[in-house]
């Protein structure tokens, strides 16, 4: 019988505002705290002239703001449509002459209502705020409303989406959790699948896609951006339309849900099959990245595999049972470990993307790196190479790394990335990453690291336009007081010797070469200052520096140093964990075995051969470098190889 009932009817308005009236309440209450309170006080005070102007109000106590907008809609939800998990309550309301399409509309649109009231209302005082303080200034009234939209658009996604799995859940408490889990299930869900692809596919670049917009796959993750970048018309076209497709779907379900589903735990049987197969299988993929992780080993991986699935299947049958006595219930888990077999089975035998190397005249350009950057529009990513012959060193490199892919995935001490995009003349792209130790393809990449075509793709240095650096900052490595060079024609000089001596670099297969560098940092036009090493090796730089009288202030001399204590034990990682570093230190310096150098020839001798800094290492002689003025202690290591030989010949009395 068609409903005589007005949509909006008083006593169904009231009991809604008496079950959620309170969250909007609050939600209005820290936003005007997060945003309008914040601006007065920010701008009342005397100094509000020294501040910068806003690009969005999100800056403002945006952690408050970020937190009340995944919670909120979320709560508000979960309260709304607690009768559809209370029987009493689901009786008596589908006991009324009111369609349940009416029911849905009614609760749904009051509950959205709810949601942005608090809304509007912070955005009302913000410009009342903006007009009477005149910000115009700091931030527009365009900022404003910007801002209103975005979070009634993220507000909507967030209810809707609990409205919808409220459809499809009896336990209210289950409804908060899988909401959540819906709205990370996209970035997380090709988070595991990334990663395991990565494990059982040989060169399956799974860092590379996981640093590539996976942020943009949850309105969570999403959101959280919002402090620092604006939202695309993309992305809200995106989410309008899973708004929209969300209440259509919350409808259809909602007419189609059994009123006796009230406390179960997922009201249909189809989605009771989806959700434990579901559970046990994200569980296994995470299980299988957490022991890859934590062991690298193939049998702990299988492990990994076996254990989050079980662990996932039982605790969905709990979820589903509303017990813990489920263990005799294997039948199911006896499938699923066939089907998770027989798909890693098939994973594993995929060779053809393993071996595949393109063919060099299937290729346009390849970049190859040892790092992960971002994006490719980057300035300072890396440029791809373009002469056949470092494309074809490239692909020769490539297929080394394939031939020698079970001594690649043995632990080692020094890795490094491998990554590949190949551009093919088709217009489709290629991308591999591996983890290699480079002392096994020093002929390979010393072919590739020292042509120049790789050094002006690569390195920082020719990413920078002379004629744009504004200035050159060398630090003197640990010490203060930097050199500045502004001179123009300084530091034309400089850049011109900068490049040919990265360009005349010869490539080394050492992670940690020797000396102890400076830091020459270049400013190029804005506040950043790009990095680049000076090396002792650049001979004719550090001339140049000598001959202005520069050279004292840019690299650590003699005079720099009281003197160097070196000893011919190495620190373990157990004793500098079980000892304050001082302490280290002062036994090294008081150790009676202890060399301590102070003639310059020996101190310049120490600071070209010194290594790597670090407590933990396997090197014979372990050094203090003790500076004046400063009371500054700095530990480095001399190698076997490198060890200057005064210092070889005290320890052998």
């Amino acid at each position: 019988m068609p409903s005589k009932i007005s949509l909006f009817n008083k006593e169904m308005l009231l009991q809604v505002a008496r079950s959620i009236g309170w969250i909007s309440a609050i939600y209005f209450l820290v936003l005007f705290f997060a945003v309008p309170l914040r601006i007065m006080m920010v701008y009342s005070g005397d100094d509000y002239q020294n501040f910068m102007p806003v690009k969005r109000l999100f800056e403002f106590e945006f952690g408050i703001q970020f937190i009340m907008f995944i919670t909120v809609p979320v709560v508000l939800a979960i309260f709304l449509f607690r009768f559809l998990h209370v029987k009493q309550a689901a009786d008596l309301m589908h006991s009324l002459p009111l369609k349940r399409e009416h029911i849905f509309n009614f609760y749904t649109m009051t509950g959205f209502i709810f949601l942005v009231i608090p809304v509007l209302i912070t955005a009302l005082i913000t410009i009342i705020v903006h007009s009477v303080y005149g910000l115009n200034f700091y931030f527009q009234l365009e900022d404003i409303l910007r801002w209103t939209g975005i979070v009634i658009l993220y507000n909507a996604v967030f209810f809707l989406s609990g409205v919808f799995v409220a459809m499809v859940t009896g336990i209210s408490v289950v409804q908060g959790v899988l909401t959540y889990i819906m709205l990370l299930f996209p970035a997380g869900f090709t988070l595991l699948i990334n990663y395991n692809l990565g494990i059982m596919l040989y060169g399956f670049p799974n860092d590379y896609y996981q640093i590539r917009n996976i942020e943009y796959l949850s309105p969570i993750s999403h959101l959280a951006l919002m402090e620092g970048r604006s939202i695309s018309a993309k992305a809200v076209i995106l989410y309008l339309v899973i708004v929209f497709v969300a209440y259509l779907l919350s409808l259809f379900i909602y007419k189609k849900r059994n009123i006796e589903t009230a406390s179960e735990a997922i009201a249909f049987n189809w989605l009771r099959i989806v959700f434990k197969y579901g559970v046990a299988f994200c569980m296994s993929l995470l299980g299988a990245m957490y022991f890859d992780a934590m062991q690298n080993k193939f049998a702990w991986l299988i492990f990994g595999y076996a254990a989050g699935g079980t662990v996932g299947y039982f605790t969905a049958e709990m979820v589903l049972q509303k017990t813990w006595r489920v263990f005799r219930s294997i039948k199911g888990l006896v499938y699923f470990a066939a089907v998770l077999t027989v798909l890693i089975m098939i994973t594993q035998a995929f060779s053809p993307f393993e071996k595949r190397v393109p063919a060099l005249n299937e290729i346009q350009s390849v970049t190859y790196a040892n790092y992960m950057y971002l994006q490719s529009d980057d300035p300072y990513a890396p440029k791809p190479l373009l002469q056949q012959e470092n494309i074809e060193n490239v692909v020769d490199f490539h297929k080394r790394i394939i031939q020698n892919e079970k001594l690649n995935e043995q632990e080692m001490k020094a890795q490094e990335f491998a990554f590949f995009v190949y551009q093919l003349k088709s217009g489709k792209k290629m991308v591999r990453q591996y983890t290699i130790n480079r002392h096994d393809y020093e002929p390979e990449m010393r072919k590739i690291y020292e042509s120049i075509e790789y050094k002006h793709a690569n390195e920082l240095v020719f990413k920078i336009k002379t004629d744009e650096v504004t200035s050159i900052r060398i630090n003197k490595h640990v010490l203060d007081n930097p050199l500045v060079i502004v001179d123009k024609e300084k530091i034309t000089q400089a850049m011109s010797l900068l490049k040919k001596e990265i360009e005349q670099e010869p490539f080394t297969a050492d992670y940690y070469p020797v000396g102890i560098w400076s830091t020459i940092e270049i400013k190029a036009g804005t506040d950043q200052y790009d990095p680049v090493e000076l090396k002792l090796t650049y001979s004719s730089f550090i001339d140049w520096l000598e001959k202005n009288g520069l050279l004292k202030d840019a690299i650590v001399t003699p005079e720099d140093l009281e003197y160097i204590a070196v000893t011919d034990e190495s620190i373990k990682y157990n004793q500098f964990r079980e000892n304050p570093q001082e302490e280290l230190l002062k036994r090294i310096i008081d150790d009676q075995n202890t060399l301590k150098i102070t003639d310059r020839d020996q101190l310049q001798s120490a600071i070209e051969k010194a290594g790597y800094d670090d407590w933990s290492n396997e090197e014979p002689y372990t050094a203090i470098f003790v500076y004046k003025n400063q009371d500054q202690k700095e530990i480095r290591t001399f190698s076997t190889k490198h060890v200057p030989g005064f210092i070889k010949q005290y320890f052998k009395k």
